[in-house]
Formats: C-alpha cells, sequence, structure tokens
C-alpha cells in the first residue's frame, strides 16, 4: 500500500501555458474575433483545470510541492499526486536532505527510498518534496476534452441558456474517464 495521508498538504504552480492553443480553439470554434480572443484565453485555462482536477493528472509540465507530516517506515512507497513525474527537485525531512530515490509510475507516481526512509521527529509538516509533473505534450484526447469543455464555456457564457453547466458534457468525461487516477 502507498503512503498517502489525508492530511498532506499538495500544491502545484499555476500554468503558465495552457496545453491547447487559441488558434486549435478558433479552428474548433470556427472563429473568434479579437474581444472574444482574450475571454478564450480565460475559458482554456478553466477547461484545463477542470480536466485536471476530474483526472487528478496535471497537463502541462510545472512545479509541484507534496508537505508530509512524517514518512512510512521501512521503504513504502509516498504517493506523489499530479500524474507524470519528470524529476524530484528537492527532498527534505526534518530539515535535511533526503537523496537515493526512484521514482515509478504515474496512475498515481510512488516515490522510493534507495533502503529506507528516515525516522521524522517534527512536528506539522517536516518532509517537504518538490518535483516537476506533469506532462511535456498532453495527450490528444485530455486536448480534446480540454477543447470541448472551452467551447462549451464559450457558448454558454452568457449563461442564459436552461440549466447552469453543472456536469461534464458526455463526450469529454468519455475522453478523459481512462486517464483518471483513482485511490488503490
Amino acid at each position: 500500500m502507498n503512503y498517502a495521508p489525508r492530511n498532506r498538504v499538495w500544491s502545484v504552480a499555476a500554468p503558465t501555458t495552457a496545453c491547447v492553443t487559441l488558434a486549435d480553439m478558433e479552428a474548433q470554434v470556427r472563429g473568434l474575433d479579437s474581444a472574444e480572443s482574450a475571454l478564450m484565453d480565460g475559458y482554456i485555462l478553466a477547461a484545463q483545470g477542470m480536466v485536471e482536477r476530474r483526472t487528478q493528472r496535471i497537463l502541462t509540465r510545472r512545479a509541484a510541492t507534496l508537505q508530509l507530516p512524517g514518512l512510512p517506515s521501512g521503504n513504502c512507497p509516498v504517493e506523489l499526486p499530479g500524474g507524470a513525474v519528470a524529476s524530484i527537485t528537492s527532498m527534505t525531512a526534518d530539515g535535511a536532505a533526503v537523496t537515493g530515490t526512484t521514482v515509478f509510475g504515474d496512475a498515481p507516481a510512488v516515490l522510493l527510498p534507495a533502503s529506507e526512509w528516515p525516522v521524522v521527529t517534527g512536528a506539522g509538516y517536516p518532509v517537504v518534496i518538490t518535483y516537476q509533473v506533469g506532462f511535456l505534450v498532453a495527450p490528444p484526447d485530455l486536448k480534446a476534452a480540454v477543447m470541448l469543455l472551452a467551447s462549451e464555456l464559450h457558448e454558454r457564457r452568457a449563461n442564459a441558456e436552461a440549466g447552469p453547466l453543472s456536469e461534464v458534457p458526455l463526450s469529454a468525461q468519455a475522453l478523459m474517464e481512462t486517464w483518471r487516477i483513482r485511490p488503490i
């Protein structure tokens, strides 16, 4: 079983670029005027966030920080949220560097020690792991889900139609479903 305490604190940097280009979205909605382009940038990032929350995968590579109240005993794997982990930037426990770790998998990714985890005695969140997470290039089906959601947000921007956008459209759900990370 992976070590993934409920009281962990996980944060990921805001995306600096979207996984879908404005040109792709212009083709999707069959053209945008200049005033709508700025709105569409926001819809793309909102849709990307929706896909990331639903799948538990980060779509564009960026920095993440995981703070833990402790470490498991022995060499039990520590679960790293976010999907594909490119690299571990740093890891400290009680302020001391922890080295010699290896990352495996991505659904979820797990971190393993070279031999055994150190004993943690600090209070609060004395274990801090920083890492690079996310796809270098998002898979086509997840990009398509972002485009479907962004075009839905664009089309219903006045929220004047019957019923708010409270459920993910079935086409986008189908594209995301196989990519969802589920707890073990």
